[in-house]
C-alpha cells in the first residue's frame, strides 16, 4: 500500500498547492486593483469549515473515502477551469465565486485524505505516514504562496503594468493543468471497506457540538486536539506577527503613494521571512516523521512544546534582521512541527474506524476556529501597542502552559 500512499502524498501536495497558488494570484490581483482581498479570501478558506465540518465528517465515514478524494480532485478542475474563465474575461466576481467552490471541495477533501491514511499504512506506521502527509502539505502551502507572488511580479514586470488579468489568468491555465493530471493520478488510488452506516438527515448538517462532542469525551482526543489545536493558533500568530516586523522595518505597504509594484516587492519579501518558518517546519516535521517511523513517540511533544518556549523567547532578545534571529524563526517552526507530528497520528490512530471522519472534521473545525482567534489575537496585540518582540513573549508563555498541560495528560495516558 505504500506505492498508494506516495499517490496520495502527491494528490494532496498538489492540492495545498493550488489552493495557496490561486489565493494568491487572486491578492495579487487585488493588489494590482487596488483592492484589499487577501482578508475576504482568508475568510473564504476556513468558512466551510466552520459551515459544513459536521456534514464533511458524515460523507466521509459513510462513502468510499477514495471515491469522495476523486470526485473532490475532479471539483478542483472545474473550480479552477472556472477561476480561469473569470480571469481572462476580466470577472473578479466570477473568479471569487470559483475560488469559493475550491475552499468547499478542500473542506471535504481533508477529512478524506486523513481518513486514509491510516487504511493504507496501519496504525504500525501511522506516525511516520501522519507526519509526511503534514509536511508535504505545508511545503506545499509555501511553495504556493511564493511561487504565485513571484510569477506575477516577473509576469508584470516583463508585460507592463497593463496586464494584470492575464499575468493572474495564465499561472490559473498551469494549476488547471495540473489538477487535471492529478486526478488522473487519483484513479489509481484503491477502495478500502466503509464502516460508517448512519443513514443521512438534515439534523446532520447542524450537529457541530455533538462532532465536538466526540474529542472531548475522549481524554486522548481531547488532549491531542488541544495541542494540535495550539500549533494552528501560534502558527497563524507566529506568521502575522513576521509580517509585522517586516512591514515595520520596511515601513508601511499600505500608503496610497506607493506603486502597486513596490507593494508586491514587499509582499515577496515578506513571502520570503515567512519561509524561514515554514522551512523550519518542514525540517521538523521530517526528522519528527523518521522518529515515528515504525511507532508514535509523543515523547517529541514535550521536546517540541520547550522548543517553542525556548525559541519564543529568543525572539523577544534578537534583533530583527540579526543571522540569530532567522535561526530562531526557523527553530521555532521546527519544533512546533515536531511536536504536532505525534499528535496528530495519535488522535487518527485513536480514532474508531467509523467515526474517523467525524473525529477529523471536528478537528478541522477547532483548528480552523483557533487560526481565526489567531488573526484576533494578534490584530489585538497589535492595536494595544506591543511589538513584534513583546508579542512573542506572550507566545512563550501560552506555550509553557499548553506544553505543561500536555505533559500531564500524557503521563496520565501512559500510566493508563
Amino acid at each position: 500500500m505504500w506505492r498508494a500512499f506516495w499517490s496520495l502524498v502527491v494528490i494532496q501536495s498538489m492540492n495545498s498547492l493550488n489552493e495557496k497558488g490561486v489565493q494568491f494570484l487572486l491578492i495579487a490581483l487585488g493588489i494590482w486593483q487596488g483592492t484589499a482581498l487577501q482578508y475576504p479570501l482568508s475568510v473564504l478558506i476556513v468558512l466551510p469549515f466552520v459551515v459544513f465540518s459536521p456534514l464533511g465528517g458524515w460523507v466521509a465515514d459513510r462513502y468510499c473515502r477514495t471515491r469522495l478524494l476523486q470526485g473532490m480532485v475532479l471539483l478542483q478542475v472545474v473550480a479552477l477551469s472556472g477561476m480561469t474563465l473569470g480571469l481572462f474575461a476580466q470577472s473578479v466576481g466570477v473568479a471569487i465565486a470559483f475560488f469559493t467552490v475550491f475552499c468547499v471541495q478542500a473542506m471535504f477533501f481533508s477529512p478524506a485524505k486523513k481518513g486514509l491514511v491510516k487504511d493504507m499504512v496501519g496504525s504500525h506506521y501511522i506516525g511516520f505516514a501522519s507526519g509526511i502527509l503534514e509536511i508535504s502539505s505545508m511545503l506545499a502551502l509555501l511553495l504556493g504562496q511564493i511561487v504565485a507572488l513571484g510569477v506575477v511580479y516577473g509576469l508584470l514586470s516583463r508585460w507592463g503594468d497593463g496586464s494584470g488579468w492575464v499575468a493572474a489568468g495564465w499561472p490559473c491555465v498551469v494549476c488547471t493543468l495540473l489538477a487535471v493530471g492529478v486526478f488522473v493520478l487519483s484513479l489509481f488510488l484503491p477502495r478500502f471497506p466503509v464502516f460508517g452506516r448512519r443513514p443521512f438527515s438534515w439534523e446532520i448538517c447542524w450537529e457541530h457540538v455533538a462532532q465536538l462532542r466526540l474529542l472531548w469525551n475522549d481524554r486522548v482526543l481531547r488532549f491531542s486536539e488541544v495541542g494540535i489545536g495550539y500549533f494552528w493558533f501560534i502558527a497563524g500568530v507566529m506568521m502575522l506577527i513576521a509580517l509585522q516586523m517586516a512591514q515595520d522595518a520596511q515601513g508601511s505597504a499600505n500608503s496610497s503613494s506607493m506603486h502597486f509594484m513596490q507593494i508586491l516587492g514587499q509582499q515577496r519579501d515578506s513571502a520570503s521571512l515567512i519561509a524561514w518558518i515554514s522551512g523550519g517546519s518542514i525540517l521538523g516535521g521530517a526528522l519528527a516523521s523518521c522518529l515515528c517511523a515504525r511507532s508514535i513517540r509523543t515523547g517529541l511533544t514535550t521536546l517540541g512544546g520547550v522548543g517553542m518556549c525556548v525559541s519564543c523567547l529568543a525572539l523577544v532578545w534578537l534583533p530583527y534582521g540579526h543571522p540569530l534571529f532567522y535561526v530562531a524563526l526557523s527553530l521555532a517552526g521546527c519544533m512546533a512541527a515536531g511536536y504536532l507530528v505525534p499528535l496528530n497520528a495519535l488522535l487518527q490512530d485513536h480514532a474508531d474506524d467509523d467515526k474517523r471522519g467525524d473525529v477529523i472534521a471536528a478537528g478541522n473545525l477547532v483548528d480552523c476556529a483557533l487560526g481565526m482567534l489567531a488573526v484576533a489575537v494578534q490584530l489585538g496585540m497589535r492595536a494595544m501597542g506591543l511589538s513584534g518582540q513583546a508579542q512573542c513573549a506572550v507566545l512563550a508563555a501560552g506555550s509553557a502552559v499548553v506544553t505543561l498541560y500536555l505533559i500531564r495528560e500524557l503521563h496520565c495516558h501512559k500510566r493508563s
